[in-house]
């Protein structure tokens, strides 16, 4: 009897099986990969089975940057249906040229003609320099990788970055307001094997939507790296404490904090700035709202007055202005809306009250704007516009926006930075 008892109990056990058996081969099932050619390509590869041919893969993708809108793109693979099917897409960097160390997620969509569907989960695929054996550190929001020179030069270049960090958020209250990551390549030559289109003798390049900064310094220059290691950090906290999908801010604003976050302006770049206000030849404050020029004379002589306004503006009105100056853009204001909204003058008028801090006379013919005109203090001159802390001889690093590049010039050791941007939607 118990015999039977158990018999019985098997037979029913198995029955209870088969069918989840029979589910399981009645599914679709797929497995993924994803190489990762750096820096030219991704590519990703599926292999697809299902008791039906296969006529339909989609791989759906999205990056993790700063942005208004979460953007999933979709690709429709090209393959022959089959029950069991191998397809895979290149995603050639040529055309997109993502960062080291950018994310991506992905997932599948897998449809057979029978009407079955699989949906996988999503996945992060890392766009990593795997070519380099990276070391890092981490010290709050900011990561610092690096494969050339010791811990030292590493934990110098990051105190130089908190530095800049402390600087911009006790004169400007602006912070980072996400984690960033500073790649740090032994010189430009590697730096331009890491990107796809690389700029001759390129120095650095900055990512704001992606939060990551690429530079090329060597131990040897580390004096110079550290002024361009806050300098293309203040980029990224610009850029997060402004980012809409409006509209941008004047270049005058977004070079100023960065050259402002570098400390005192070099010797050269302080000089060059005092010579053109005493014969009067100074750039405007609305030419220096677009595109710095290429030339470098006047791209430097850009980059002083830029720095020269930030350091007025700051002096004069303090950092909770500039501050709300900042959330005034981060809403999509136009230049001048947002100027008049904060201090109570637009554009030109900025350009009288910095002239006067100068000495000179007004450029446009309007008169200055009074105390009362945005609640603001009248600004007075300062003898210490012009004063120099850098060494002779310091080079001046820069910074870029969003995909610009560096390119470097002769002077002592790597030499002075002059950008080369290349932004979209000045008004």
């Amino acid at each position: 009897m118990r015999k039977l008892a158990l018999l019985f109990l098997g037979i029913v056990l198995l029955f209870a099986v088969l069918p989840c058996q029979a589910r399981a081969q009645d599914e679709i099932s797929a497995y993924s990969s994803v190489d990762v050619d750096f820096p030219a390509a991704l590519t990703f590869n599926i292999t697809a089975e299902s008791p039906s041919d296969i006529d339909r893969i989609i791989l759906r993708y999205r990056i993790n940057k700063i942005s208004s809108a979460r953007v999933t793109s979709l690709v429709l693979l090209e393959f022959d249906p089959a029950p069991v099917v191998d397809a895979s897409w290149k995603w050639d960097m040529r055309k997109s040229g993502l960062p080291p160390g950018a994310e991506i997620q992905y997932s599948w969509r897998i449809e057979d003609i029978s009407g079955r569907e699989l949906g996988t989960d999503w996945e992060t695929v890392r766009f990593d320099d795997a070519r380099r054996s990276w070391d890092s550190i981490t010290e709050e929001k900011v990561t610092l990788l690096w494969y050339y020179g010791g811990q030292g030069f590493a934990q110098e270049l990051m105190d130089s970055a908190h530095e800049a960090l402390a600087r911009l958020a006790d004169d400007t209250g602006a912070y980072l307001e996400q984690d960033v990551k500073v790649y740090v390549y032994a010189n430009s030559s590697d730096l331009g094997e890491a990107m796809v289109y690389p700029q001759e003798w390129m120095g650095g390049i900055t990512f704001s939507e992606y939060g990551i900064v690429a530079i090329g310094v060597a131990p040897e220059d580390l004096a110079w790296g550290k002024r361009i290691m806050r300098h293309e950090l203040a980029h990224l906290v610009t850029h997060q404490m402004t980012a809409n999908p409006y509209g941008d801010i004047p270049t005058w604003l977004s070079e100023g904090l960065s050259m402002y976050a570098e400390g005192d302006l070099a010797l050269n770049l302080a000089q060059l700035l005092g010579e053109a206000a005493t014969v009067d030849r100074l750039v405007s404050v609305r030419t220096l709202s677009s595109e710095f020029p290429v030339d470098p004379q006047a791209a430097y002589l850009s980059y002083s007055e830029s720095y020269s306004l930030v350091d007025f503006v700051i002096r004069t009105y303090g950092a909770e202005q500039i501050l709300l100056l900042l959330d005034t853009f981060k809403q999509g204001s136009r230049y001048d809306d947002a100027l008049m909204r904060v201090y109570g003058f637009d554009t030109s008028g900025l350009d009288n009250l910095w002239r006067a801090s100068l000495g000179l006379e007004p450029s446009t013919g309007q008169q200055i704007p009074s105390a009362g005109q945005g609640g603001s203090p009248s600004p007075t001159p300062d003898a210490g516009v012009f004063g120099c802390g850098a060494a002779s001889g310091e080079s001046a690093s820069g910074g870029v926006a969003v995909f610009a590049v560096l390119g470097l010039l002769s002077l002592p050791g790597i030499g002075e930075l002059i950008r080369l941007r290349s932004r979209r939607g000045r008004r």
